[in-house]
């Protein structure tokens, strides 16, 4: 292991985890590390509930605002960012992308697939999910099927409609010339940071009255006026980011292929599912040096955590 330490606040979307991370921050002089697959993204501001200006002005804020909507970013560019932020002591990860999280605290035993590598690498990758993105919009549903027909254990794994994740894993089995979950079989992921872990969750029916008021509010904050300004500036559907959840039926809308009624409504059901999904990672594929899980903000174990943050293990 690296010497490397840092908390990190999960939970499903909407659960209260910005409230709670800025006070356990504030509390033990922590920055925030956060860990959310769309905030990295420049521009995708009310959407991603990105922190304010006054949340920022208490806590330091990292690993947000990197790239364009229109650059590459990888769950590996994540883990070596947030490794050069762990370089200067521990951090609070802060978020619900539990990939990124398991990207940075983990090793990859199925290889970065050129992530990382040389151009040659990286340019055969690109290439391959060039051809890949293609043969999904022609078809839908192609890459999960090829990547279930490669290696069905990894794609029960993945949700069907998760083309990010599915794709990824269909380039690891390309690279490797067989399935991927044969190699991480035989190359289990290894600790890179020790990790307490807090899991955020008050329950279903909390989580999704709280998803619908927050869909709500970011409308009326600007949200589809946020969507149309990305649009004139050029980005689209090509790009990943505006792929993402939220941001992509409000581009159907923008575009005049959608209503905002029916888009609002979608969203809101999108995102009660992905809070689901979110509930089955954090509980299987995030192991730690320390957990502890939570159903209320208030009932945060604080001697457990200074504990923690002081080199110990409660």
């Amino acid at each position: 292991m690296s010497g490397l330490r840092a908390l990190a606040l999960v939970g499903p979307t909407a659960a209260g985890k910005s409230r709670l991370g800025i006070g356990i921050a504030e509390r033990f002089g922590l920055p925030i590390l956060c860990c959310d697959s769309v905030q990295v993204y420049r521009g995708l501001d009310i959407g991603s509930a990105k922190p304010t200006a006054e949340q920022r002005g208490r806590v330091r804020h990292e690993l947000l605002d990197l790239v364009d909507p229109d650059q590459h970013f990888s769950a590996g560019d994540y883990a070596r960012a947030a490794h050069e932020q762990l370089a200067a002591g521990c951090g609070l990860f802060v978020g619900g992308t539990g990939f990124y999280l398991r990207a940075a605290a983990w090793t990859n035993s199925g290889g970065d697939g050129g992530e990382s590598g040389d151009a040659g690498e990286k340019a055969a990758r690109a290439a391959f999910m060039t051809a890949w993105e293609a043969k999904e919009a022609a078809e839908e549903g192609s890459i999960y099927a090829e990547l279930r027909r490669r290696d069905q254990e990894t794609a029960g794994e993945i949700h069907p409609r998760n083309r990010v994740r599915a794709l990824r894993a269909l380039w690891l089995c390309e690279v490797h010339g067989r399935p991927v979950s044969e190699v991480r079989r035989e190359d289990p992921p290894r600790p890179r940071i020790e990790l307490g872990l807090i899991v955020l969750d008050p329950g279903t029916a909390e989580v999704d009255r709280a998803i619908d008021a927050r869909c709500e509010a970011m409308l009326a904050e600007g949200w589809l006026a946020e969507v149309e300004m990305l649009r004139r500036a050029g980005y689209d559907a090509r790009h990943k980011a505006m792929r993402s959840l939220g941001y992509s039926q409000l581009l159907e809308v923008v575009e005049g292929r959608s209503d905002l009624s029916a888009a609002t409504a979608l969203i809101k059901a999108e995102t009660r599912r992905y809070a689901r999904r979110q509930r089955t990672y954090f509980r299987w594929q995030l192991p730690a040096a320390w957990r502890v899980e939570l159903a209320s903000p208030g009932a945060a174990p604080w001697s457990a955590i200074e504990s923690f943050i002081a080199g110990g293990v409660p």
